[in-house]
């Protein structure tokens, strides 16, 4: 979706923000334009045709001080050779700390800054602009907070510029909203790991593996074949937990494979389910049970 606002519609969203959004919405947009400003011309060391010398003069000349947006058919600010100007930008020289004033064909002339360096500075500034545009657009019509609670719900640590925003109760956007969902994702799979290599296997006591002394009955949606995996691998093994069969299962084509957002396996219920059956009738015991994971053995 293009977001897009002219100066005038701008405007007139900001002022209807509380003062803390509104300050900080404009601070932000300042301090976005005068990094940019600085690194590109500091990047451009790489690229620019002249001596080192000159560009770093150049670079250390300027300090870039605003952006002004007269609106749509309007000129109402000047260049410094006197030519009208909707866009107008101000730049200060560090040096003798005069202001310098001027569009962007001009921009080359009254610093000396190359224009290819111009180029992505402009660049560079629409899309800041475009990213203000983003989050006004979002506030008059909402957005979809569905990251938040997913990051919640994993205990994601948010970045400081999102924390910021939440606490002026400002909208994200998208690319904060694509790095949190990333976040979230990446913290799912190393719990999805964690559980199908549980760190509880490294140091259980398992009892000696041991025949069932009867041929138990059991039932669950997982079938016949894996009920009779499952009662193969307790005997082999003497002591199992629920997470260790889902896994071993996997090998068997059965509905339930896969994992849940919260990282638990799909057959985790299934599998317990059978485990305690076998419990019920007196041929295993439950040795242990945490929230993520529960241990059995063979009586």
């Amino acid at each position: 979706m293009d977001f897009y606002f002219e100066a005038e519609e701008r405007s007139e969203i900001l002022e209807d923000l509380t003062v803390d959004q509104r300050s900080y919405l404009l601070e932000r947009l300042k301090r976005g334009k005068r990094t940019l400003f600085s690194n590109e011309l500091a990047r451009s060391k790489g690229t620019y045709s002249g001596s080192d010398q000159e560009l770093d003069r150049e670079i250390n000349d300027w300090e870039f001080i605003e952006l002004l947006d007269g609106g749509l058919g309007n000129r109402p600010f000047r260049c410094e050779c006197g030519m009208p100007l909707r866009y107008q930008y101000i730049v200060k020289n560090t040096e003798t700390g005069e202001i310098k004033k001027f569009g962007k064909d001009h921009f080359e002339f009254h610093t000396g800054i190359p224009a290819s360096v111009v180029k992505d500075i402009i660049k560079g500034f629409s899309q800041i602009d475009f990213e203000l545009d983003e989050m006004l657009y979002k506030v008059m019509n909402g957005w979809d907070r569905k990251v938040l609670t997913e990051a919640k719900a994993v205990n994601i640590e948010l970045p400081e510029e999102i924390q910021e925003l939440i606490k002026l109760d400002l909208p994200l956007l998208n690319r904060q909203i694509n790095r949190l969902y990333r976040m979230v994702q990446k913290e799912k799979g190393a719990r999805r790991k964690a559980l199908r290599q549980p760190e509880a296997a490294k140091v259980i006591t398992r009892a000696a593996p041991k025949k069932l002394n009867v041929i138990p009955k059991v039932s669950s949606p997982l079938g016949v074949e894996i009920h009779q995996a499952i009662i193969r691998l307790i005997e082999n093994t003497g002591t199992t937990s629920v997470l260790e069969v889902c896994s071993e299962i996997n090998q068997f084509n059965h509905p339930f494979k896969g994992f849940y957002d919260s990282g638990k396996p799909k057959s985790f219920v299934y599998v317990a389910m059978v485990l305690d059956q076998l419990v019920d009738q007196g041929v295993c015991q439950l040795d242990s049970k945490t929230f993520d994971d529960r241990w059995y053995s063979v009586k």
